[in-house]
């Protein structure tokens, strides 16, 4: 539902809601108790009035200009409906004289209305004084009004005679109707404007005004149906002023206040979120620079380590040649073994701290991996894993250090045959294509093992990384150097529970370069 209907329908509940109370009053105690009645109305009007006005004062210092005229506008009209009540309430006889000035302080009321309503629907921008300054202006000048009327009735036209309503009295209710007529032109065009004052219950004044003042007008004496109808709508005519300036006032500031709490959170949550990724960086800096520390303690641990290797190495080579028995031998060679593999270790930390240079040479893919076909079948048969190979029959030549190649595609393989140790289906699985466009080379060494976890996917490859008990989190970390030294690259996609796969991209040299005869290879480095 638009504004436009829920406007309209909130009209058809207040004019039904008045009509039902109207009619209650009407055919019960309206014409016994006519002035209890009235007096009662009355006093619920300038209740509201008065409330309307007491929060405008208490809250004067965060209201708008709207606010200022409708809260200090109303108290001028409370002024004057509590004159009319008083008079009306002690009219007990037909002394047309005080009813006609009753009459007249009630139509004051009623006109005040009007036009604070108007003003307050142009917006009209007014000085700000001293809110005491203003309460007395506000004061002086009804009761000013009132005692020059009641001391000179003569200066204000007569409302009422023994014949009804004068034409003076119809005259000045059709310039009220008229009045509230343009602040509702006024108010329908501030309708979808956001502002201080809540212009939706505000609009409802002069909707419902409109009615009744047409009430008031058309009533043949004070004992019509019109007048209590007309006095019933007015109450509900104060409710909605009361709630328009009570939204404006508190609510709208209650709500204000909420929004501001809400971007305060944000700019919380924001804070926050900058200070983790503050200390984020700062845990990043300082594992580089314990990287940095450890390779440069690695460098000079592998140096003195090898010194000693070098000296059991010629130990072993000596011992040799004079043992005669098979048991001596056999330890010997497991002694030569055990200090290969030292080396190798060493020569991994060697390469993660200061990297040797890459040596190039034109390198077949197929011959590449017909180099290592036996080493991956003897070693996967061992472990009870059945390898299957998808060499394309495409014949390209890379440019490629053959050994860091081997040691990156063996070590896939056996980080796959051990992901696939508790598996009784193990199945291991090396392909290589050739992408034409690319003209780039790729393996795919894939397994049905337990797969890697999304967590632990992100970290593959750092440092130090392992999910092996006995890992050093050295091995796809030299793996990527590798491939990232031969302008490659070394992707990964895997599922928990299925399997995972390693898929290498390395670029094949074009035939115009294989064609050029003496010229140095680019060096990839």
């Amino acid at each position: 539902m638009d504004k436009g209907e829920s406007l309209f329908v909130q009209l058809i509940k207040v004019l039904t809601i008045g009509l039902i109370a109207a009619i209650i009053l009407y055919f019960t105690i309206w014409e016994k108790y006519i002035y209890a009645i009235h007096t009662l109305l009355e006093v619920l009007c300038i209740f509201i009035g008065a409330s309307v006005f007491l929060i405008v004062w208490n809250t004067i210092d965060k209201m708008s200009n709207v606010n200022y005229i409708i809260g200090f506008g109303f108290l001028a009209v409370v002024i004057f409906n509590s004159c009319h009540t008083y008079l009306f309430a002690v009219q007990l006889s037909a002394n047309y004289i005080s009813l006609d000035l009753t009459i007249k302080y009630w139509f004051l009321g009623r006109l005040t209305e009007a036009i604070v309503l108007y003003f307050a629907s142009l917006k009209t921008s007014i000085v700000k004084l001293n809110k005491w300054i203003y309460l007395v202006l506000t004061i002086i000048i009804p009761i000013g009004i009132v005692f020059v009327i009641y001391k000179f009735p003569g200066a204000f036209p007569t409302m009422s005679t023994t014949a009804g309503p004068t034409l003076a009295k119809k005259l000045g209710e059709s310039i009220i109707i008229l009045i509230i007529f343009l602040s509702l032109m006024n108010l329908r065009r501030n309708i979808n404007t956001e502002d201080t004052v809540s212009y939706m219950h505000l609009f409802m004044v002069p909707l419902i005004l409109i009615f009744t003042e047409a009430m008031f007008f058309k009533r043949s004496s004070v004992y019509s149906f019109s007048v209590i109808y007309g006095h019933v709508l007015r109450i509900l005519c104060y409710y909605y002023l009361y709630k328009s300036i009570y939204v404006s006032s508190i609510e709208y500031s209650y709500e204000k206040m909420k929004l501001e709490n809400i971007k305060l959170e944000e700019a919380y949550r924001q804070l926050e979120e900058s200070k983790k990724e503050e200390i984020r960086r700062q845990g990043m800096l300082m594992q580089q620079e314990k990287l940095a520390l450890l390779g440069q303690m690695g460098a000079g641990i592998v140096h003195e380590t090898r010194n000693y290797l070098t000296t059991i190495k010629g130990s072993y080579q000596l011992a040799k040649l004079f043992a005669k028995e098979e048991c001596v031998i056999k330890h010997l060679e497991r002694i030569n073994k055990n200090t290969d593999e030292i080396n190798r270790i060493m020569n991994g930390f060697l390469l993660m701290s200061k990297p040797r240079e890459t040596e190039l040479l034109e390198v077949s893919m197929h011959d590449l991996l017909e180099s290592v076909k036996s080493l991956i079948i003897s070693t996967s048969l061992v472990k009870k894993v059945d390898v299957f190979f998808d060499i394309t029959k495409e014949e390209r030549y890379l440019l490629c250090d053959e050994g860091q190649i081997n040691q990156v595609i063996l070590n896939l393989c056996k980080n796959a045959v051990e992901a696939m140790e508790e598996k009784e289906d193990s199945k291991l699985f090396i392909e290589t294509g050739y992408d034409v466009v690319a003209n780039e080379m790729c393996i795919h060494i894939k397994d049905n093992g337990k797969g890697i976890t999304e967590k632990d996917l992100k970290k593959i490859g750092t440092p130090f990384y392992t999910t092996k008990n006995a890992g050093t989190g050295l091995g796809l970390y030299m793996c990527r150097q590798i491939i990232k030294e031969h302008n490659g690259r070394m992707d990964v996609c895997s599922e928990l529970g299925k399997g995972t796969c390693f898929t290498v991209t390395l670029p094949c040299l074009s035939d115009e370069e294989r064609e050029e005869e003496g010229g140095a290879y680019p060096n990839y480095i």
